[in-house]
């Protein structure tokens, strides 16, 4: 077949943040595989839902899968779908590019989305362009007469060109982007393949090694740039205390995104607001499944405080995003900072409760 494309798939949506969690998701959605908390059983597996990072001067709202590159996040799972996972390198796809091309037209005529660790080749609407993508995305679809791969990106329309390097639509009706499959793979981190099917996934099991994974998430040493757990609150917390960010309306405009609301839509992914969202509903779980664990029903107390530190932030905020003006002032930034210090001490107590 020279041309193929999936119609029916769940697209990544720019509100979702954890896009690569998303993206793994959408391919276990092909295979039947759903969950009515949605991604967030993946998050949990590969990490995200646990790992609270923060930078002054680097993105942090699409999880640690997107900054760091783990296969093993994403091999994990999948096996918590039931199947295996076939990982196919960038020095893989450098080598022997005709065979990457046919495995993934194999998997669209199976009707399974090939999951991109990040993609070449893709324009912006700013002039940009970016070799790879960051954020993970699926390649739903080729056109080999053309040498095209048609993917699913984040971001959507929104920041995409209205007309991709091949001058075909930014985003089409099927939500793909059509990219020269030559560019498109050059810089990919790597694709993830949808493997042989396996037994029946071991619920509990899984439920332990996620439990034992959080105080490894939360006390992570800094890295590029990057901190974790009581550190990233604690520098959080500073940076909203530093009046060189917030010295008048036009500064604190500027930095608002990069300083704050970007860590807190991360925030608001994993932890969650709402009586029984993100992360308190998801240890809920573990907790009920591992009835003779200590750490288990231990730590559900500790992930329900954080659910509603992060209410709090949204309460004293009145929303996501803060009043602009609002963040001139010293003692209004001191009070988010202290909420946020209070997250950090939470985490800490979580990392206790395993030692």
């Amino acid at each position: 077949m020279a041309t193929n494309r999936i119609k029916q798939y769940r697209r990544i949506q720019y509100w979702e943040n954890f896009f690569l969690d998303s993206a793994i998701y959408s391919v276990g959605q092909s295979v039947g595989v759903s969950y009515e908390d949605g991604f967030r059983p993946v998050s949990a597996v590969t990490g995200d839902l646990f790992t609270y990072m923060y930078s002054e001067d680097k993105p942090c709202d699409s999880g640690a899968t997107n900054y760091f590159f783990m296969p093993e996040a994403v091999k994990r799972a999948y096996s918590l779908f039931g199947y295996g996972c076939v990982y196919c390198s960038n020095q893989q796809i450098h080598d022997a590019p005709d065979a990457a091309l046919a495995q993934i037209r194999r998997s669209v005529d199976r009707g399974v989305p090939v999951l991109a660790w990040g993609c070449g080749g893709v324009e912006m609407a700013n002039g940009n362009r970016l070799d790879p993508l960051p954020e993970g995305c699926l390649i739903g679809g080729y056109d080999t007469e053309n040498q095209l791969l048609f993917i699913n990106l984040y971001p959507g329309a929104e920041r995409l060109a209205k007309t991709s390097a091949c001058g075909r639509p930014g985003v089409d009706e099927d939500g793909y982007t059509a990219i020269h499959a030559a560019p498109a793979l050059a810089t990919t981190k790597g694709l993830f393949f949808l493997g042989e099917k396996g037994g029946k996934p071991d619920l509990n099991r899984i439920y332990q090694q996620v439990l034992y994974s959080i105080p490894q998430r939360l006390s992570m040493r800094p890295r590029d740039g990057y901190f974790f757990g009581e550190q990233a609150f604690e520098r959080w917390a500073s940076a909203l205390q530093s009046d060189a960010y917030w010295q008048d309306l036009q500064t604190a405009q500027i930095n608002c995104w990069d300083k704050h609301c970007c860590a807190y839509c991360a925030l608001c992914t994993s932890i969650g607001i709402g009586a029984d969202e993100g992360v308190a509903g998801y240890m809920r779980k573990v907790a009920d499944a591992l009835n003779g664990v200590p750490e288990a029903k231990a730590v559900l107390p500790l992930f329900q405080r954080l659910r509603e530190l992060n209410q709090s932030i949204w309460d004293y905020q009145g929303g996501f995003m803060p009043p602009y003006d609002r963040l001139e002032e010293p003692a209004y930034r001191g009070t988010l900072a202290a909420i946020l210090r209070e997250m950090g001490g939470v985490c800490r107590r979580i990392v206790a409760t395993f030692s």
